[in-house]
């Protein structure tokens, strides 16, 4: 009798231990779930947004934004439990990590389907400038190099790419040149100067090193030293002397009804009897 409820305690013990695995490996196998793509303009495309809209540049001056494309913020479920527990922890990791970069400025930071990366980030990254920057400086933090089409508009846009502050490159290694932030098509490193402000004279500037780690199983920027160094920390004041500001837009155009002034006397009348 012993022996089978000890048995049984084993089964059970296994049982519990294994049934994730087993779960996972007996029907969540497989393909990843062809995702739609991400809305950018709504929260569900976003593993972080600022909690207020900050303020334009018209109106409070220069200040920096962060587009955050950090660790984790990829998605690749193969069903739909597991879409809705990555999409979690991705939350969660991209909030500590926005956390530490606060002292920069607000944070966005989008999810992004692993298997249509560079389309999503385009997306995200044309849908900020449109709608959600309003003249504001901004840098790009991101752990793996990007593609030129996903940063294409800072190319052929001389006013975006003024009040760009450069490519803020993540890295857990004690490296000074972890990887290049930008890829051509052919998986070979840009050169950054139609990228990047006409103020960066050298590569280095335009894509400092940013290390980060974990702390309490949380990703956090891990060093002493200002993010970005002192072209960042300067760049409102170099842009306040040496950029204009973007002014606000005109508001929606009134439809005007345009009234006909007569003189005293001219009535309809009158003007039916002279056209006789």
């Amino acid at each position: 009798m012993k022996r089978a409820l000890l048995a049984c305690g084993i089964l059970i013990v296994l049982a519990v231990g294994l049934g994730p695995w087993a779960y996972r490996t007996l029907f969540v196998s497989g393909d990843p779930m062809m995702l739609p793509p991400f809305d950018y303009r709504t929260n569900d495309g976003w593993a972080v947004l600022p909690t207020e809209i900050p303020a334009p540049v018209w109106k409070d001056g220069w200040a920096v934004d962060v587009i955050l494309i950090a660790p984790g913020a990829s998605l690749s479920p193969r069903s739909e439990s597991e879409l809705v527990s990555q999409t979690m922890r991705s939350r969660e990791q991209v909030e500590g990590l926005a956390e530490s970069f606060s002292s920069v400025g607000p944070v966005y930071a989008p999810l992004y389907r692993k298997t249509s990366e560079q389309s999503d980030l385009t997306a995200a990254l044309q849908h900020y400038l449109d709608k959600q920057n309003r003249g504001r400086a901004f840098v790009i933090a991101t752990d793996h190099p990007l593609a030129t089409e996903t940063v294409e508009s800072l190319k052929a846009d001389e006013d975006i790419r003024a009040r760009f502050g450069g490519f803020l490159r993540l890295t857990r290694h004690d490296s000074d040149d972890p990887f290049p932030a930008l890829l051509n098509g052919d998986g070979v490193a840009m050169n950054l100067q139609a990228y990047c402000p006409e103020q960066y004279s050298e590569a280095a500037e335009c894509q400092p090193v940013v290390r980060i780690g974990r702390q309490d199983g949380v990703l956090i920027v891990a060093q002493d030293t200002p993010i970005g160094g002192n072209n960042l920390a300067d760049l409102p004041t170099w842009l306040e002397a040496n950029v204009a500001k973007t002014a606000e837009p005109l508001g929606a155009l009134e439809e005007i009804e345009i009234i006909d002034i007569r003189r005293p006397g001219d009535t309809d009348a009158k003007r039916a009897s002279e056209e006789d």
